[in-house]
């Protein structure tokens, strides 16, 4: 019985170690995919923010430069007509 046993592991040796290679490559694998989803979703989160942050300082901008319009409208309308 111990020669048989020793016969067929030997015999399926390469394909053991295959299988076994697999299952570790396999694992890692999911590590590997697992850490790019957290990234992924570290990434969509930054952008959010940043997509609101530029959304608020363009609304900034905005009321700055209608604040700019008006002054400029203001100086014109207290010089008085153009003059050619």
């Amino acid at each position: 019985m111990g020669e048989n046993f020793t016969d067929t592991i030997r015999e399926w040796w390469g394909a053991i170690m295959a299988a076994t290679g697999l299952g570790v490559w396999l694992v890692r694998l999911e590590g590997a995919s697992k850490t790019a989803l957290r990234e992924v979703e570290r990434l969509e989160k930054q952008l959010d923010a940043d997509r609101q942050a530029i959304s608020e300082t363009r609304k900034e901008q905005n009321e700055m430069l209608r604040e700019m319009r008006a002054d400029i409208k203001r100086l014109l309308e207290r010089s008085g007509p153009a003059r050619d």
